[in-house]
């Protein structure tokens, strides 16, 4: 399979699933809403370390931490991830609340560009952090409960 760079540090089978990816190819760029995906890569250059999201297409068990399929039994029925807005971000070399504080230091200007507008509590999520550009209409970020 050849991957598709969509950013700096990102492969667009990175935030999509197999079962989209192996129809639409290139086209399954089109169900992810660009701030997410100009968000990931934000955050990812502020903290300098890598991030896991999806990682089926180089052998691992990750496939639903980016787009979900809209009949999966992962996550919420109206999740921000079946609308391609919500990522979940495995951060190596440092931990969830370590990446957490790094967003909060730079809050205003993510959420201020809609990049990353909502998280999911670190209390809740110690192994991944969810981040999503849904509009809340909030000028800091929304912290909310799994």
């Amino acid at each position: 399979m050849q991957r598709i760079k969509i950013s700096e540090h990102f492969f667009l089978d990175e935030v999509i699933p197999p079962e989209i990816y192996s129809v639409r190819k290139a086209a399954s760029i089109e169900l992810m809403d660009s701030r997410i995906l100009t968000g990931l890569q934000k955050l990812r250059t502020y903290a300098g370390v890598p991030f896991t999201v999806n990682n089926w297409a180089t052998g691992g068990p990750r496939h639903e931490s980016g787009l979900r399929l809209a009949n999966t039994r992962t996550g919420a029925k109206w999740s921000q991830h079946k609308y391609g807005r919500a990522i979940d971000i495995v951060p190596r070399g440092m931990t969830v609340r370590q990446l957490f504080t790094i967003l909060k230091a730079h809050e205003d200007e993510f959420v201020s560009n809609g990049w990353i507008t909502t998280v999911e509590n670190v209390d809740a999520t110690l192994t991944w952090l969810h981040v999503d550009c849904r509009y809340t209409g909030m000028d800091k970020l929304r912290i909310v409960n799994p």
